[in-house]
């Protein structure tokens, strides 16, 4: 794959390309051949019972119909083959902040775009959900050589303005998606945790694996600022001076509440929370979502 963009660009692509990994190794499962499931436990579907006959594996009856009917059925499954992975990007206006390394979402969607390449690489299905106020824009999930620049384009033609429901968002992809996936959302979150609820809750009930990934400037994690400044909202909200002194614990304190309570509701609901800071390198970045397995 050779597409190149301000999100692809050679140097990333060449450090993917050394990057020896495995998409299926993204979300921790059982293994299967030479690769983990991408979804806990779904490397088959079910199909289907049939009658028990002669030569079938007695692991594979089903013993609860047995109880019940006193008659043996088998379990019949159909192979999972492919991942199937929707990245669901946060392009509200509040993504668009960052002073030293560029933006929130320009650093997102980089990660998002090499997350692509190496899953496109590996013959998985991949597709984007661009989120404002909803799904503003829809992928569907496809492999093949093709996809990657599909994939780049959705983000090319996309920038960070106007305000967020990342909770009607993912109601809506949950809707869109007719069979279980992993899906991987990018955000800072930085919105009531209880219009996320919902939405989170819908796709953990349609059994779809759930990743949210916080992409958050270091600005927004160490309050460094120390002079009398004007804060504006990115999403509409009127500007403010303020002592940042007096400020900063209150902030600090907020912050820290705020992720906490998300990162404790991915928990309750069986998803996983991580935080990505833009000041890193992207490859670096995605090395730590390879490897987060075990970790908060």
């Amino acid at each position: 794959m050779g597409f190149v963009s301000r999100y692809l660009d050679p140097a990333l692509v060449e450090q993917l390309n050394q990057l020896q990994l495995s998409a299926r190794s993204v979300v921790q499962g059982p293994t299967s051949g030479q690769h983990r499931s991408p979804i806990k436990g779904a490397s088959v579907e079910f199909r289907q019972h049939r009658f028990y006959v002669p030569g079938d594996e007695p692991r594979r009856l089903d013993w609860r119909v047995l109880a019940r009917t006193d008659r043996p059925y088998v379990k019949e499954y159909e192979e999972e083959t492919n991942l199937r992975c929707v990245l669901m990007l946060d392009r509200s206006g509040s993504m668009a902040y960052g002073r030293q390394f560029g933006t929130k979402f320009d650093y997102a969607a980089r990660l998002l775009a090499a997350m692509a390449y190496v899953m496109l690489g590996q013959t998985e299905s991949v597709g984007v959900a661009m989120c404002g106020k909803g799904v503003e824009s829809w992928l569907a999930p496809h492999a093949g050589p093709t996809q990657l620049g599909a994939v780049v384009n959705a983000l090319e033609g996309s920038s960070p303005e106007g305000e967020s429901d990342l909770g009607r968002a993912m109601h809506d992809v949950a809707e869109r998606l007719e069979r279980r996936a992993l899906v991987i959302v990018l955000s800072d979150f930085f919105m009531p945790p209880e219009e996320l609820r919902g939405g989170l809750a819908h796709l953990r009930h349609e059994r779809h694996e759930v990743v949210w990934m916080q992409v958050v400037d270091r600005d927004e994690e160490q309050f460094p600022f120390r002079t009398w400044m004007r804060f504006r909202g990115l999403e509409g909200e009127c500007g403010q001076l303020c002592e940042p002194v007096v400020l900063r614990r209150v902030y600090l304190e907020a912050f820290a509440r705020h992720r906490r309570i998300i990162r404790e509701m991915c928990l309750g609901l069986h998803a996983e929370f991580g935080s990505y800071v833009t000041d890193r390198p992207v490859l670096e970045a995605l090395k730590q979502f390879v490897g987060r397995q075990g970790k908060a």
